[in-house]
């Protein structure tokens, strides 16, 4: 046979390789249900290397103190019909500011959240946390890295504001994809909203999937495969992964936004941390805690971490 022969069967037999990686990458990172290991979980677990237990295991001493609360449990469906879960824990006394927070990946109401409810709770603050779409108890499909999340933690605001007052006040608070979620909402928020924190956001999903492939060696393959993963994800979830870009947001975001990284974070990078607090148009201020991974700043310095949120709610929660 001749060498063009062997040329285009290569070539064929590359294509399909690729597109099978990428076919099993994106039903390992997007769908809800539980499938064989794929090679994004690979890698994520090639990265982690045992780095989240000791946040683990803050989220679970703290969420004994969260199971003997009285937590109302609300459903609100969003605008593709799905029913979303939440959780509120009322403030000791009556009041009107609330806050709001957005979980990570794969989390829940019973995740990074955890590690906030009694620190606002202890400022007067009724919180809610929320499961997002296709995680928890709430229905969905498809992860929407922060596309789908904020519009749908746009309609809980609505749902605040509805039910307890236009004269409420809101602090949003995100935890690397939640804090990719609350930057996106930076520019759309209603005037109830007051700051913003984003702890450990990713500046896209596009940035994130190739960092994290970069991370584990795939470097020259990484385009590819999220190229033919969006693709998959434009017919399949209904959005365009190139869309979770928050840098516009942050750039005409309309409240002070407090931006914390771990300053040894290699999974979301601190440099897109960094990059965000940049381009922020608005009052704002940062916490890098050096020797923190992805999303446990909390967890190295939790003394400094709640200090700066005090300081950073007294300056501008008004």
């Amino acid at each position: 046979m001749s060498k063009k022969f062997w040329g285009i069967l290569a070539a064929g037999t590359g294509l399909a390789a690729v597109g099978a990686v990428a076919f099993h990458s994106y039903l390992d990172v997007m769908y809800k249900e539980t499938i064989p290991k794929g090679p994004m979980k690979r890698m994520q677990e090639a990265m982690d290397q045992g780095d989240m237990i000791p946040l683990g295991n803050m989220c679970e001493e703290n969420m004994k103190w969260v199971d003997a609360q009285p937590l109302e449990h609300i459903d609100m469906v969003n605008d593709r019909g799905e029913t979303l879960k939440g959780y509120l824990l009322p403030a000791e006394n009556e009041s009107k500011n609330f806050a709001v927070f957005a979980h990570g990946y794969r989390g829940s109401y019973r995740g990074d959240s955890a590690n906030f409810y009694k620190y606002y709770h202890d400022k007067g603050f009724n919180f809610l946390s929320t499961d997002h779409t296709s995680a928890g108890d709430s229905e969905g499909s498809w992860v929407g890295f922060d596309y789908y999340e904020s519009q749908d933690m746009l309609k809980w605001l609505d749902y605040l504001i509805e039910r307890f007052g236009e004269d409420i006040k809101i602090i949003l608070h995100g935890v690397s994809m939640g804090g990719a979620t609350v930057c996106q909402m930076a520019d759309k928020i209603p005037p109830q909203v007051k700051l913003i924190v984003a702890d450990c956001p990713f500046t896209s999903a596009r940035d994130e999937f190739i960092s994290v492939a970069n991370g584990v060696g795939v470097k020259n393959m990484a385009p590819y495969i999220f190229k033919g993963m969006n693709e998959l994800n434009k017919r399949l979830a209904g959005y365009d992964l190139n869309d979770t870009d928050v840098r516009d947001s942050v750039m005409n975001a309309r409240v002070p936004m407090l931006f914390i990284h771990g300053g040894s974070d290699d999974f979301v990078p601190t440099r897109m941390g960094q990059e965000l607090f940049e381009l922020c148009s608005s009052e704002k201020d940062q916490l890098i805690v050096p020797d923190a991974k992805h999303a446990d700043s909390v967890v190295y310095d939790t003394e400094g971490y709640y200090a700066k949120l005090d300081d950073f709610i007294a300056k501008h929660f008004k």
